[in-house]
This record gives C-alpha cells, sequence and structure tokens, in this order.
C-alpha cells in the first residue's frame, strides 16, 4: 500500500516522485522498461530559463548549447534567428532522466522496473494491475498519477482520454554538416504536414526528426533524407543511428484528474502547442501536482472535488499558452505552403524581426504570438484581402 503510485518512470514522473517524497510521502514509481532513459523519441531541446525556475542545474547531459534557430521555408532562403545568447541546451535525455531518477531515488521513492501497468481500479483505494516478467500482481494506493506518456494507460481507463488526436514523430542520430549552436527547422507539407522537420546539434552526433499529422512518420524521414534539397546534403543518410518513434498529444484533448487520479506530462497533453515540447510544462505541472496532492492526501479526500485545483492551477499558468497556441497552429494548419513561404519571408522586415527578438521567450510562446498577432494584418497583407481574411480567423477561433 503506497500513498501515491506514478505510472511511468520518464522526467516528469521521476519530478513527482521526487517532490513527494521529499513531502514525506510513501512513493511507487512503475515503469514498464528495464532503463530509464530507453527508449525516447525525442530533440532533446530544454530552455535555460525554464530549468532555472524549476531549480535544475545543467550537468553532465547537457551536448550542446544553442544561441539561435534557421528556419527553412518550403522554398526560398532560410530565415535566421538569433540575440547572440544562450537560449537553449541539447541534453542527453537518458542521462537527464537518469538523474531525475537517481534524485527521487535518495528522496525516498521505490522504483518498481519491468513492471507494466495493465489495469486500474478506482474505489476507496486506487487498484493497480501490474504485469513484471509475465507475472501479475496488484498494487495499492491512495492516489495513482499518470506520467505514462501520449497513449496513457492511465488516461483511458478513467475516462479522461477526450482525444486521440496525435502528432507521429521518427528521429534518427546521424552525422551532419550543422552548426553546434543552430537549430534548423524545415517547413513543407511535402516532408512535415501539419509540424515541422528539425535537424538540431547534439555533441558528435545530430537528431534529424520529422512530425506529421498525415502517413508515416518514418516514411517522412526517409524521404527528408533522401530528397530534401538541403537536408539530403548536410546529413549522411546512410548511416543513421538510434531510429525511434514517438508521438506528441495535443493540448486541451484530455482531463487532468479524477477520482483518485491525476494526469501530468504527455498523459495530460501538458505541451507546447507549436513545437510538442514538454520536458519544461510537463515538469512545472509536476510541481503544481504534487502541491495539491499532498494537500488531498493531508485532508485525507482525494475525490475529484478536491483533485481539479490542480487543473485550475495549470490552466492558471500554462491557459494562456495552450489557448493561444493552438489558435496559431491552426492557422498554420491552413497555410499553403506558398503562404508559408511569404510569412517567413516577412519575418526578415526590420520591425517584425525586431518584435520577435524582443519578446520570443523559449519557454513561453503566449508573449510572442499575441505580439505578432497585432501585426496579422500587416504580415498577411501580401496574401491577399480572401486569405488575409481567412486566416485571421483562425486567430480568432476559440
Amino acid at each position: 500500500m503506497y500513498d501515491v503510485a506514478i505510472v511511468g518512470g520518464g522526467p516528469v514522473g521521476c519530478f513527482a516522485g521526487k517532490l513527494l517524497a521529499e513531502r514525506g510521502l510513501d512513493v511507487a514509481v512503475i515503469e514498464e522498461h528495464a532503463e530509464i532513459g530507453h527508449p525516447m523519441c525525442c530533440a532533446g531541446v530544454v530552455g535555460v530559463g525554464g530549468l532555472r525556475e524549476l531549480g535544475i542545474r545543467p550537468g553532465k547531459w547537457v551536448l550542446n548549447e544553442l544561441r539561435g534557430a534557421r528556419l527553412y521555408p518550403p522554398s526560398g532562403s532560410p530565415v535566421s534567428l538569433s540575440r547572440g545568447r544562450v537560449e537553449a541546451l541539447v541534453i542527453d535525455r537518458a542521462a537527464f532522466d537518469r538523474e531525475l531518477a537517481a534524485s527521487a531515488a535518495r528522496s525516498g521513492a521505490r522504483f518498481l522496473m519491468r513492471s507494466r501497468c495493465v489495469d486500474i481500479s478506482v474505489g476507496e483505494q486506487v487498484k493497480i494491475k501490474v504485469e513484471t516478467e509475465g507475472r501479475l500482481r496488484e498494487i495499492a494506493s491512495r492516489l495513482v498519477i499518470g506520467a505514462d506518456g501520449p497513449n496513457s494507460l492511465v488516461a483511458r481507463k478513467v475516462g479522461l482520454l477526450r482525444s486521440r488526436q496525435l502528432i507521429n514523430c521518427a528521429q534518427a542520430e546521424a552525422i551532419a554538416d550543422i552548426h553546434a549552436e543552430t537549430a534548423e527547422v524545415y517547413l513543407g507539407r511535402k516532408y512535415a504536414p501539419g509540424f515541422f522537420a528539425w535537424v538540431v546539434p547534439a555533441g558528435e552526433l545530430c537528431r534529424v526528426g520529422v512530425g506529421t499529422v498525415e502517413g508515416s512518420a518514418l516514411g517522412k524521414l526517409k524521404k527528408l533524407l533522401r530528397e530534401h534539397p538541403v537536408v539530403s546534403e548536410k546529413v549522411d543518410g546512410d548511416k543513421l543511428l538510434h531510429l525511434t518513434a514517438g508521438a506528441i498529444p495535443r493540448p486541451l484533448t484530455r482531463g487532468m484528474y479524477a477520482d483518485g487520479v491525476m494526469l501530468i506530462g504527455d498523459a495530460a497533453g501538458q505541451v507546447k502547442p507549436l513545437t510538442g515540447g514538454g520536458i519544461y510544462i510537463g515538469l512545472s505541472c509536476a510541481k503544481l501536482a504534487a502541491d495539491v496532492a499532498v494537500e488531498a492526501l493531508e485532508e485525507g479526500d482525494v475525490s475529484a472535488k478536491v483533485l481539479r485545483k490542480y487543473e485550475g492551477a495549470v490552466r492558471g499558468k500554462f491557459g494562456g499558452e495552450f489557448e493561444l497556441g493552438m489558435r496559431a497552429w491552426r492557422l498554420f494548419l491552413e497555410l499553403s505552403d506558398e503562404d508559408l513561404s511569404s510569412l517567413l519571408r516577412a519575418l526578415e522586415t526590420p520591425d517584425v524581426r525586431a518584435t520577435l527578438l524582443e519578446q520570443a521567450d523559449f519557454d513561453h510562446h503566449a508573449k510572442v504570438i499575441s505580439a505578432l498577432a497585432k501585426r496579422g494584418p500587416s504580415l498577411l497583407r501580401s496574401l491577399g484581402l480572401r486569405r488575409l481574411v481567412r486566416y485571421t480567423s483562425h486567430m480568432l477561433k476559440k
């Protein structure tokens, strides 16, 4: 019998385990794999400001510092953006996850490895059925926290999964000719419909990946490496290492709590709408969840009526990010490749570029989205009146 059982030993689950164990709770982290940090499909880019806010000091898991980005439109020249300072870090995700797990274990959390959650029932206690090396057993806890990713079994079992809308991703590590301090983003429906492709320096190698809302992500990645006029020249597609696949949930597509249950991280759809990044937001929401969980357990009431404070705290901190980001993403989905190229060229005009660099925040996008939205008519004017009205309407939809 545990106070809290956390399903999923990724960074968000481990961080929650650490915070709860530090508060004196009896915590179990249930992880289906044999090793923390594997497998993973993640570009591994985290903002320096977000880590500082969370009290996480950079360690040996830092592979690169990023000072800028280069955006490649479907046609035309790339747009380079930089303020000349370190904005983000490229990390070794496996090492990062293991450090968080070690910190949780030192704080008193217990790890149940090679243990796959197969069922959950909620009553006076939460009963979690776990399969370990072919054997089934039952674990009881006062509260369960689902940190089990975008296809969360916890979310499905308790009815919190409102939509299965996902962005499918594939990524490989490879040798590439890329600047060590610049992340590259590639846009266009041919290679990454509904999302983007990326090439990110990661130590001696690079991570090259694709996200898509249509078709096979692995097929899109192979096409990118084989046919893209820039990527095919930069990346040695014949020597791929560590090929992985994964998915990114969409924000606001699932609930965050139910009687005796809380969701955090990808399981709760806690990601940046435009980039899919979930490390900072997920860790931040784990802190919010831990605060509410401790209060509920101390009161002896883990009903939805009490746990609803958690979703209120998340929306209070990130609601604007989710709402504005999703509006911008819906606009992005509507843009043709021609219009997307025109918009990226508009970002190079001095006043728009100055606004972008002044307002940009790697971990919080709402501020820059709002600033650019005020310039929407001037940004979109070159697209023609009919398309201007059509695209602007997507930014106004909720």
